[in-house]
Parts: structure tokens; C-alpha cells; sequence
């Protein structure tokens, strides 16, 4: 090839590396800014207030409209629902979170409250990881308890939470004593 049909194919190149760089780049802005919360649904200014938020997001009814839930987890974030099986080995289910609303939305308008018991925060500048003791109370019935390992990162916002795995209480794995409050 001659330098002149070389240098026309990099600059093209280049041109269609910039293009789709920057149509990234604004994807991406434009999906944090559709997860924005609203004046409602205030992100945690610091780790401490991230149980309240996700009590505040879960309670209430099962088929409530669920922003606050969306703004205060990041778009990729996955809820990991620990069990054990009947054959007493660890089973799980990986969830999106409007996976999680659907199946929450399903059980309609039942009311559900869920209250983080007793936490601990570890962090380092902007990630944070909290384990955390809860309880799940539907229409005004303790229905499960157990912990929630929540891991969480600062934005500009305020705290995201990027997972949540969770294991319920069961006959087999009751909760330790230095868990409850």
C-alpha cells in the first residue's frame, strides 16, 4: 500500500476509535444520570446511613414503585440469595435488581418492612463493605431474619450500594449471638 492510502485508513481509524469512545463515554453519563435519585430518594452522604436507606427502599407495599431501590444501587449491581438445599449444601440465585422487583412485585400488595438490626462497617476511602443483621416482617409477621453483606462505593452523589448477598436465618444456620442486637 502506498503512505497516502495508509495514512487516510489510520486517520479513519482513528476518527471510528474517537466516535465510539465517546459514544461510551455518553452512555455511560447518560445512564448514571437516568439513575440519578430524586429529591425523595437521597443517596447516603456516608456508609452509616446505607441500612436506613435500604430499609427505607424495601419497606412498604410489595408493589410500590421502587426509584429509591434503583437510585441507590449502581445499573450492574446483583443480589445473591444464599440458601441451603435440602441435602443441607449451599445453593444460590443471582439476581438483577429489576429481577428483584418483579419477583417482589409479584406478591402485590402485601406490606412488607425490612429493618437492618445490627451493622458493621468496614471502609476504605470510596468502597465500603456492610455487614449487616436483618429482619423481614410482612404484613406486620417477622417472616425471615438473617444478614446482609452489602458492598457499597462513593460517587459524587453519595453511596451506592454495587451487591447485596444475603442468607436468611434458618433451623440448620441459626445466627450467631454476636450478630443480633
Amino acid at each position: 500500500m502506498n503512505k497516502l492510502v495508509c495514512r487516510v485508513m489510520a486517520s479513519v481509524a482513528g476518527l471510528a476509535v474517537l466516535a465510539m469512545t465517546a459514544t461510551l463515554a455518553h452512555a455511560h453519563a447518560g445512564n448514571a444520570m437516568a439513575q440519578a435519585p430524586d429529591a425523595g430518594c437521597a443517596l447516603p452522604s456516608e456508609p452509616e446511613g446505607i441500612p436506613a436507606a435500604i430499609d427505607a427502599a424495601i419497606t412498604g407495599p410489595a408493589d410500590k414503585d421502587r426509584a429509591c431501590m434503583k437510585a441507590l444501587l449502581i445499573p450492574e449491581a446483583r443480589l445473591t440469595f444464599m440458601a441451603l438445599g435440602a441435602d443441607g449444601a449451599p445453593t444460590y440465585t443471582l439476581q438483577t435488581l429489576d429481577e428483584w422487583i418483579a419477583r417482589v412485585k409479584a406478591r402485590g400488595h402485601v406490606m412488607l418492612e425490612e429493618k437492618q438490626l445490627k451493622f458493621h462497617i468496614e471502609r476504605y476511602s470510596n468502597i465500603a463493605h456492610v455487614w449487616s443483621t436483618y429482619a423481614l416482617y410482612t404484613d406486620g409477621k417477622q417472616t425471615a431474619r438473617g444478614i446482609n453483606s452489602i458492598d457499597a462505593i462513593k460517587e459524587a452523589g453519595g453511596w451506592r450500594v454495587s451487591s447485596i448477598v444475603v442468607q436468611a436465618e434458618s433451623a440448620t444456620a441459626p445466627l450467631p449471638k454476636e450478630y443480633l442486637p
